[in-house]
């Protein structure tokens, strides 16, 4: 008489504790890739903050370098130096749970303009440093039913990747809304994305050009890509290689938002 716990001996039960293993494999391994890159992430930012730091500790000691025309330039490159620790820090955790499941979207009724606009104007140091400018281009008055912080972080994510890949160049930023949705463009005219690679820049940890050329781990679009379809929102990508790329955010409006819009 085979006993009740044979079956898990037989081919069946091989084939569940196979698939148990390589799941657990898989676990540990996308855990040791996390931990990895946490830790290149968020050491990076932290060796200018630490020279802009030592650098403004010297100037205060010495009375004659004490001038604003000195520590101005060190403290706006601190400023981005720091805010770029906070944006990585803040993405590393959103990565971790998304990941786990566990993403907490709270949508209330927020002025769209204003999130976008207040991303741009922290953004102009950072762009003026690469040599670029930016363009914005936004519709007074658009209101969406989001999550604020959700949204900020998206914006940013996409700015801060049209600056780096802009090659130096103008940064556009459009928003536009038709009552339904709204609409939020993001151009850069820089080294463009080849169709093979527009195909997976979405996915976690990818990335659209070698590491050594530019930092970073191909975080920021995954993130915005959860984000936004979190938000029940859309994403697109626009490329050209050598020409530069657009990023194009889709977002309802949301009930609330368009009974505004029809009041008006």
């Amino acid at each position: 008489m085979t006993g009740a716990g044979s079956s898990r001996d037989g081919p069946c039960g091989s084939t569940d504790k196979d698939r148990l293993i390589a799941e657990l494999r898989e676990a540990v391994r996308v855990r040791d890739e996390f931990v990895a890159i946490a830790a290149h992430e968020l050491r990076n930012p932290m060796t200018p903050i630490l020279m802009q730091v030592s650098s403004l500790l010297a100037a205060a000691r010495a009375p004659d370098r004490c001038r604003p025309e000195l520590l101005v330039p060190r403290m706006e490159i601190l400023q981005i130096a720091v805010r770029e620790f906070v944006r990585r820090s803040t993405a590393l955790l959103d990565v971790s749970r998304i990941a786990a499941g566990n993403v907490r979207i709270e949508p209330v009724e927020v002025d769209l303009t204003g999130v976008v606009s207040g991303v741009v104007d922290r953004a102009v140091i950072a762009a003026r440093m690469a040599r670029s400018t930016l363009e914005a281009d936004l519709q007074p008055g658009v209101l969406a039913n989001l999550d604020r912080l959700a949204m900020e972080q998206v914006a940013e994510n996409l700015l801060s990747n049209a600056i780096k890949f802009g090659a130096g160049k103008p940064v556009n930023v459009v928003l536009r809304s038709d009552g339904h949705v709204a609409r939020l463009a993001v151009q850069d005219r820089g080294i463009g994305i080849s169709e093979e690679d527009r195909a997976r820049i979405f996915a976690r940890f990818e990335r659209a050009v070698a590491r050594r050329d530019h930092g970073g781990f191909g975080i920021g679009l995954w993130l915005a890509n959860q984000l936004v379809t979190a938000m029940d929102g859309t994403i697109a990508v626009e490329s050209v290689p050598g020409e530069g790329t657009i990023f194009t955010v889709t977002m309802p409006l949301g009930v609330a938002a368009q009974h505004g819009a029809r009041s008006a």
